[in-house]
C-alpha cells in the first residue's frame, strides 16, 4: 500500500480511502442497492461485511446488506464458520441466509467429490466447488433479491484469475472479467469486488487493527486447485518484484477499454433443465448433476 510507517488508524484510514476509490472508480454502488454478501466467515469476506457496513449503511438510507452464506458440507470445516458467521451477522444487525449444497442438490461437497471420483470425473474438487457454489450464491440472492452481489475477492485473487484464464488460453474469460458491474440481462445480478485492489497481507492487517474475527482454517481441499499453482507463483513473484500483482490488474484494465462489446458478451441460453441463464443450452449445474446422477432442488424463489 505504502512504504511510509503508520498508526494503526492512519493505516484504517488509507486501507478504507483505497477501497472507497476502487468502489467509485468501478461504479459499484448506488444509493438504493440491496447487497446480496456471499459471506463465508473467513478474513476477506469479514472485512468486506465490517466496510460495508461502515460504508453502506448511512443512516436513513435506503441501502441493505443481507449476508449469504454457502454450506458446501465439507465435514470437520464448514460446522465452524457456520457458527461464527451466525454470531457476526447478529452482531453487525444483519439478514442472514444460510443456503446449502445439501438442500440445493441432494448431496454435500464431500459426497459430491467422492461420486465424481468413483466415476472418473476429471474435474478437481475445487472446480466442482466453484461450479456449484455461484449458482447457490445466485439462488440465494434470488431468494432474498438483491440488486448486486458483493464478493470478497481481493487483488491476488483477481490477478491470479487474469493469469489463469491466459495459461488455459480462455480468451472469452479473460476478457469478460469486468470490474465495472453491468445488467446484462433482465435476470441478471451484477457482481461487484470493492476489495480488489487490496492486497491480502493488507486485508490480514486490516483484519488485527480491527479487532475482526474470523476463522482461518484453510479448506481441506485447496491444494486441488489449479489457483494455488498461481497463487504460490504470484506471491514469490509479488516479493521479488513488487507491484506485480497491481500491473497484471492494471494491464488487464487497460487492455479491456479495447474489447468491443461482442468480445465481452457472449451468446445467452435459458438453460432446458433449469431455465437459468447459460452460456450452453444445458448449464454446466445441470450437466454437472446429471453425470453425478442429482438433481437441483428447492428451486422456488421465494
Amino acid at each position: 500500500m505504502t512504504k511510509k510507517r503508520l498508526c494503526r488508524q492512519h493505516f484504517i484510514e488509507l486501507f478504507e480511502k483505497k477501497v472507497k476509490k476502487s468502489i467509485k472508480k468501478y461504479k459499484m454502488l448506488s444509493r438504493d442497492d440491496h447487497i446480496g454478501l456471499g459471506y463465508s466467515g473467513g478474513k476477506d469476506s469479514t472485512i468486506l461485511l465490517h466496510l460495508l457496513s461502515k460504508v453502506f449503511l448511512q443512516p436513513h438510507s435506503k441501502n441493505q446488506i443481507t449476508a449469504i452464506t454457502v454450506d458446501e458440507g465439507i465435514k470437520g470445516y464448514r460446522e465452524g464458520f457456520l457458527k461464527l458467521t451466525q454470531e457476526t451477522t447478529s452482531k453487525y444487525n444483519l439478514n442472514h441466509k444460510i443456503i446449502s449444497f445439501m438442500d440445493l442438490y441432494g448431496a454435500t461437497l464431500d459426497e459430491i467429490v467422492y461420486k465424481s471420483t468413483q466415476d472418473g470425473n476429471s474435474l478437481s474438487a475445487c472446480a466442482l466447488c466453484g461450479i456449484l457454489r455461484r449458482r447457490a450464491l445466485n439462488y440465494g440472492s434470488q431468494s432474498v433479491g438483491v440488486s448486486k452481489i458483493a464478493t470478497a475477492h481481493n487483488l491476488d485473487d483477481e490477478a491470479q484469475s487474469i493469469v489463469m484464464n491466459l495459461l488455459r488460453g480462455d480468451a472469452g474469460k479473460f476478457k469478460r472479467i469486468s470490474r465495472i458491474p453491468s445488467k446484462k440481462f433482465p435476470s441478471f445480478i451484477p457482481r461487484i469486488r470493492p476489495l480488489v485492489k487490496i492486497s491480502e497481507p493488507e486485508i490480514v492487517l486490516y483484519a488485527h487493527a480491527n479487532n475482526l474475527e474470523y476463522h482461518s482454517v484453510p479448506c481441506p481441499y485447496a491444494y486441488t486447485a489449479m489457483r494455488n499453482d498461481i497463487r504460490l507463483f504470484l506471491s514469490d513473484m509479488e516479493k521479488k518484484r513488487p507491484s506485480t500483482l497491481v500491473n497484471i490488474v492494471n494491464v488487464h484494465d487497460s487492455l479491456s477499454q479495447s474489447f468491443t462489446n461482442s468480445e465481452v458478451t457472449s451468446t445467452t441460453y435459458q438453460c432446458k433443465v433449469c431455465k437459468e441463464l447459460s452460456t450452453q443450452e444445458i448449464c454446466p449445474v445441470c450437466l454437472l448433476l446429471e453425470k453425478l446422477g442429482l438433481k437441483l432442488k428447492n428451486l422456488s424463489v421465494s
